[in-house]
């Protein structure tokens, strides 16, 4: 975060303390890895490109009700919001009641014209065969693969793409009852830094607070998944940069936004261009993994990626053809 304003730093820190320390524990040799098939890997190699698919069309719906739902809960509870909202109104009165009603605004929107690309934090131990939490989606006829990739772009600052990275929570009542003790702690720890700054500024903090803790909250059990959301709403964040395309996936009709993996240095956008951002691709169960990693080394090839001999290993993990029991 060396290249942020420090204005802008402390405020993340204030509103959204857990993302903050999240991304924070992100460090150069840090890898984000992406769990798809091995025919959608071959897509984003031939064109150069990821696809945003919408909200409500990952892999469980439910994955952005959960956030919405706990966060409404929440709300409608005087006595667990009420510590925040105090603390709030000594520093900018009415800056609660703007940033809600800017959120409630946008709700039916962020419901239906949100797009995602999820990755997950990977760690080195995982290098040779991946998170087996992870595969459980590809065990049944589709061959899966981990594309390992660099964090440096999700973490450089940058509007370019009007795409914004954010950690997944996975809280139960409790620890988001608790996260929102702590920002309440922090407003009143830093009222007067808050209390100079322009009413608009806070109430954008306090929607954007609203509007991650919403769409970026997954249900506790999914907790080994450690998640992230790369979050673009065309009508919020309006963008030059996506392509809108129908489409139809899985059999189903729908929106997706594509994104041409191509730098523009000059916005400080980097390290998206194909060479630069894969470091690895892990095979998942198959009864094909040799004729797989030929295929996929020798397309990286084609895409100049370097040294692709060396970052395509197949994870050995054996083909379930039942689950346990």
């Amino acid at each position: 975060m060396e290249e942020w304003d420090p204005a802008i730093v402390k405020l993340f820190s204030i509103f959204m303390p857990t993302t903050f320390e999240r991304r924070f524990a992100i460090k150069d040799y840090s890898r984000f890895v992406h769990y798809t098939t091995a025919a959608n890997l071959f897509r984003i190699l031939d064109k150069e490109e990821v696809w945003f698919r919408n909200a409500r069309c990952m892999n469980d719906h439910r994955d952005i009700e959960n956030g919405m739902v706990q966060l409404q809960q929440w709300n409608n509870d005087a006595e667990r919001n009420a510590p925040l909202i105090r603390a709030l109104e000594a520093c900018i009165p009415g800056v609660w009641k703007d940033g809600l009603r800017k959120y409630h605004h946008w709700l039916p929107n962020l419901r239906s014209q949100s797009y995602v690309l999820s990755v997950a934090e990977h760690d080195p131990d995982e290098n040779e065969t991946g998170r087996l939490a992870l595969w459980r989606a590809y065990e049944k006829g589709v061959v899966g693969v981990a594309v390992v990739v660099s964090v440096a772009p999700f973490m450089r600052m940058t509007d370019a793409l009007k795409a914004y990275p954010s950690p997944v929570a996975y809280w139960t009542r409790q620890q988001l009852d608790d996260e929102f003790e702590v920002v309440a702690h922090r407003i009143v720890a830093n009222k007067d830094f808050l209390s100079k700054l322009n009413k608009a500024a806070v109430t954008e903090m306090v929607f954007l607070m609203l509007l991650f803790a919403a769409m970026c909250s997954k249900h506790a059990g999914f907790h080994q998944e450690r998640e992230w959301r790369v979050l673009t709403n065309p009508l919020l964040w309006p963008s030059t940069r996506f392509i809108e395309q129908q489409d139809i996936i899985d059999g189903i009709p729908q929106t997706i936004y594509k994104l041409p993996l191509k730098n523009s240095p000059n916005e400080n956008l980097t390290g998206i261009e194909l060479h630069e951002l894969i470091d690895r691709v892990i095979i998942g169960p198959s009864s094909h993994a040799g004729a797989i990693r030929d295929a996929i080394v020798a397309k990286l090839a084609e895409r100049n990626v370097p040294d692709p001999h060396s970052k395509v290993v197949v994870s050995g993990i054996p083909v379930r053809a039942t689950g346990m029991g």
